[in-house]
């Protein structure tokens, strides 16, 4: 199952929530980089090890560099007096003391590079106490994105971004990287990556199994790690609750965007009538349907059904569609 199949299943079950029995029948997989199937699947193993092996594959990491443990921790930083809250998808310890967030980002977000930076300043933050000295240890940050990010490295999908000084890394306890799935498909298909036996290869191979809903080749099932992650995916898994919450956030979201932009539209016909101008309504005017234009682009972009951004801007679906 992928994203806008996701959102179809979403959409279905915030009419009837036992409409997900019959999209247990269509798809095998659930969509794997939804926020509550991506902890389930990757936290509730008593050992990690799915998780662990993921980390290794998409942070090259290997021999003595190579994560052997994880302890999952809390992953909320409560934001101090009016700062905002940090919550991250995964964070952990490993057995050598570094710190490793893990993030999952489904559509393209304007602020998404500033959200990583401020996500990885709150956990560099709470690392040194009173009276310790400042050392930090070594953090990294892991993003797996379902849309690109660096469209202009045409054939690079994985992308390790340092902070560099005349060509060497300024401070390489942080590292941040980048893993573009949907990209690497792309590449998959068009036959780039064919002689790419890397274990994040490798991985992406088995993700795109599950997304895709393709038949396994012989190498992934030969692997007991992706065999594992081939039978905790399986739709027929998931309690209805995890998806109904899914279905409370999607609402949510929704209903924020709406409010606000029935705010944004009422303050400037407000401030049309108080001018008294006919022409600054006018400009306001055009200024909302720009704005509620751009809103129903972006929501489009995002895979989000045509219908619900049908309700939510007051277009028809053909306008939505020519956008």
């Amino acid at each position: 199952m992928d994203c806008s199949q996701h959102y179809k299943m979403l959409k279905d079950m915030e009419k009837d929530p036992k409409n997900l029995a019959k999209y247990q029948k269509m798809y095998k997989y659930a969509y794997l980089l939804s926020d509550g199937v991506f902890k389930i699947v990757f936290t509730e193993e008593k050992s990690h090890s799915l998780l662990i092996s993921l980390l290794n594959a998409m942070l090259d990491l290997h021999g003595g560099d190579a994560i052997g443990e994880i302890s999952l921790e809390m992953q909320e930083f409560p934001g101090i007096f009016n700062k905002k809250n940090c919550i991250v998808d995964i964070i952990g310890t490993t057995n050598a003391g570094e710190k490793v967030l893990v993030e999952i980002q489904q559509q393209k977000d304007k602020f998404f590079k500033d959200r990583v930076e401020y996500y990885v300043s709150r956990v560099i933050e709470n690392q040194v106490h009173k009276s310790e000295k400042f050392e930090l240890p070594h953090i990294y940050f892991l993003g797996l994105l379902d849309f690109e990010l660096f469209p202009e490295e045409e054939h690079e999908y994985i992308h390790h971004v340092d902070e560099m000084c005349h060509g060497k890394k300024f401070f390489p306890k942080i590292q941040k990287v980048f893993v573009e799935i949907e990209k690497f498909f792309k590449l998959e298909k068009l036959g780039f990556t064919k002689d790419d036996e890397s274990d994040a290869a490798q991985w992406l191979r088995a993700i795109r199994v599950v997304i895709k809903e393709e038949p396994a080749p012989e190498k992934i099932m030969q692997n007991e790690t992706f065999r594992r992650l081939l039978e905790s995916v399986k739709l027929i898994n998931f309690a209805e609750e995890l998806f109904n919450c899914e279905v409370k956030k999607m609402t949510d979201v929704m209903a924020e965007r709406e409010n606000a932009f029935a705010e944004g539209k009422e303050e400037g016909f407000a401030e049309g009538r108080a001018e008294g101008f006919a022409e600054g309504a006018s400009a306001e005017r055009t200024k909302a349907d720009k704005e509620k234009r751009q809103m129903a682009k972006s929501l489009k972009e995002q895979n989000v059904d045509v219908s619900i951004i049908a309700k939510s801007t007051g277009f028809s679906e053909e306008e939505i569609l020519s956008l």
